[in-house]
């Protein structure tokens, strides 16, 4: 089995065990995101650092998960993602500002986005061109 059949193959495991799990979780974080992005917009402070504070909990939850990505260097790369809303979360706690709240809630977005599309390849065949047929690939994404 290709390098790529077998990435492609523990991306399907990962994702057949973990994707309601992570997609409920992107969707709680960006729901806590826009609503103290609402609350910081109406000057409610303190019900906008609430709601960051929900916001930081789901995110280390999501982090927690990706965790068991069978690739380290992506796993890599999502905790230095992680670390960085991270620092903008705890510094928007005590200032929490429309304009940044809207940047990370869009970061967070795109993330989601980038992992539907991500787990793509693990429902669709690549084209003919590529390096091996669509039937070879399918034979060994089965093995």
């Amino acid at each position: 089995m290709s390098h790529f059949a077998q990435y492609i193959k523990s991306m399907a495991i990962f994702s057949e065990d973990k994707q309601q799990e992570i997609h409920w979780l992107f969707d709680s974080l960006i729901n806590s995101l826009a609503i103290a992005e609402r609350n910081a917009q109406g000057q409610r402070h303190a019900s906008a650092a609430t709601s960051l504070r929900h916001a930081k909990n789901l995110m280390r939850f999501l982090n927690r998960t990706f965790q068991d990505l069978p690739d380290p260097q992506l796993v890599g790369h999502l905790n230095d993602f992680f670390d960085m809303l991270k620092r903008s979360i705890d510094h928007s706690m005590q200032l929490p500002l429309e304009e940044d709240l809207q940047e990370i809630r869009l970061l967070v977005c795109d993330l989601h986005k980038s992992w539907e599309k991500l787990l793509m390849p693990t429902t669709s065949a690549p084209a003919q061109g590529v390096t091996q047929g669509v039937g070879d690939l399918s034979k060994e994404l089965l093995a």
